[in-house]
């Protein structure tokens, strides 16, 4: 991740693969039923599609909802808590799809399963990567988030691959002479995470971030202590100019100053930070009086939060309009097309190259940084859906055709993880402030799964309308766009302690 993780105290990688662990969920329970949707059907006696689609579609809602929340759940409680906590949803949704019983009845189950199980999802996307910005030290913040994105395409995996003893015939677990329905075996995994969650995040340390925000300012750098390294008892003597109120971890070493022995105040500064101006200082610690209240919902849309506001919603919308739940839907058939027969093992083959690609941009995320892979990402997926496009226009034989489109849809996948898939939520945890970053956070978790479940529905119009190379074009001028807003709107982020973006996108003047 970076040649400097080893200086870093184990209690801060534990706390991070305990919040990890929510993201694994997140992906595992986003992905469970791709494999025994048909089988779950039959046992619960849902015999109509729709009764299928209700119950894939529930956990999409009940995750917006969760997602609205969890941001004044986590302001409330704390990011560590509202994690932990967050486990009694995510365990009793596996619990109730598990056992839920054969029939009517079941299916009753099985959906309120899977909308607790959705609470979890969405609480999940929005709490984790604000707890991991939070306790990361700012040269390893992007991949810290990054990997946060890795664990939920890892939980897809699993599940898929859970999922294999379905792989065309039905499939049992015999304990003595009871057979269980395999489909019960792959919830139930889902209560192993959520009890190992559970169980490391009532050890971690609490967000510094958010203890310093609440005026825990002692609270605040033990943990800080103990994440990072530092002894607060060793720290020299500061002149304190004014609490930040950033969301920042790194607040200190670029808001507080060491007297030296001519009067003249030096800041401190973490390594890998980016230096700013003494007048910049006066700036942001005008702009922090302002910002060290609880926020209010009208806080939103004034105008000195004006662009961080335009990217925190606009990100995540755009991650929805790059078209990857269309690739996916399309990938079975390219499959096909390449002489691969089983779906399964297709959706394991993309939750690979999912998985490889988010772990590549681990890598870069703190070296190229979030703009220029944002941007690359967007053009990639553009080009690779141009050519999925042309592949079925141009005069070419069959087996070119499959080739073609095989290798865009394998491309489109890798540049996504590289890019379109973790930076949004990185991105949204860095960009806001404590005052706004609870409400805000979950208006923008809300809206990104409500666009997908609306691009869910309107994906079937598309393709009777357009067919699939008229939808992927759609989609490819969606990325290009993106593209433009990029370059045109955000800043970079990496290297920059979490003030110091609050100073560059914060709008100097107030309604």
């Amino acid at each position: 991740m970076n040649d400097t993780s080893a200086t870093y105290p184990f209690k801060l990688w534990f706390a991070a693969t305990c919040a990890w662990l929510g993201s694994l969920q997140f992906g595992f329970h986003l992905g469970v039923l791709n494999t025994c949707l048909n089988y779950t059907s039959i046992d619960l006696g849902i015999t109509e599609a729709k009764g299928g689609a209700v119950v894939t579609s529930v956990l999409l809602v009940s995750a917006a909802i969760g997602g609205f929340f969890a941001g004044q759940v986590a302001d409330a409680i704390g990011p560590r808590r509202a994690l932990l906590w967050n486990n009694v949803p995510l365990f009793a949704g596996s619990f109730l799809s598990a056992i839920a019983p054969d029939g009517s009845t079941g299916f009753w189950a099985m959906l309120l399963g899977r909308f607790l199980a959705g609470l979890g999802v969405g609480t999940a996307s929005l709490v984790v990567p604000r707890y991991l910005v939070e306790i990361a030290p700012t040269p390893i913040r992007g991949a810290l988030g990054t990997v946060s994105q890795l664990f939920v395409c890892v939980g897809i995996l699993i599940a898929f691959a859970i999922g294999l003893p379905y792989d065309g015939k039905e499939a049992f677990l015999n304990l003595g002479q009871h057979q269980i329905a395999w489909w019960r075996v792959m919830f139930a995994i889902g209560l192993v995470p959520a009890t190992l969650q559970a169980i490391g995040m009532s050890t971690c340390p609490e967000s510094p971030v958010w203890l310093e925000w609440k005026g825990h300012t002692e609270a605040a750098w033990r943990a800080k202590g103990q994440l990072q390294g530092q002894n607060p008892s060793a720290l020299p003597q500061v002149t304190n100019l004014g609490a930040t109120h950033f969301g920042d971890v790194e607040k200190q070493e670029t808001t507080t100053f060491v007297e030296e022995g001519d009067g003249a105040s030096v800041p401190l500064r973490a390594a890998g930070e980016e230096v700013f101006s003494s007048s910049e200082a006066g700036s942001s610690h005008l702009d922090d009086e302002e910002l060290s209240g609880e926020g209010q919902w009208s806080d939103l849309v004034q105008r000195r939060f004006r662009r961080m506001m335009v990217l925190a919603v606009s990100l995540p919308l755009l991650q929805q309009a790059s078209g990857i739940n269309s690739i996916t839907f399309y990938s079975s058939s390219v499959f096909t097309r390449a002489g691969l027969s089983s779906p399964i093992i297709g959706s394991i083959i993309v939750g690979c190259v999912n998985v490889a690609g988010t772990g590549v941009a681990a890598y870069l995320m703190d070296k190229t940084g979030r703009r220029p892979l944002l941007i690359a990402s967007h053009a990639g997926m553009a080009i690779s859906l141009i050519s999925i496009s042309l592949a079925k226009f141009l005069p070419l034989s069959k087996t070119l055709e499959g080739y073609i489109s095989l290798v865009a849809i394998l491309g489109s996948v890798m540049l996504f993880s590289l890019g379109v898939g973790p930076i949004p939520w990185l991105y949204l945890s860095e960009i806001l402030p404590e005052r706004i970053k609870g409400r805000a956070a979950a208006l923008c978790t809300c809206l990104n799964w409500l666009a997908s479940l609306v691009i869910g529905l309107i994906f079937p119009v598309m393709l009777e309308l357009l067919d699939i190379n008229g939808s992927y074009l759609v989609f490819a001028a969606l990325n290009a766009a993106a593209v433009v807003f990029a370059y045109t709107f955000m800043v970079e982020t990496k290297g920059r302690s979490l003030q110091r973006i609050m100073h560059l996108l914060l709008d100097s003047h107030t309604d």
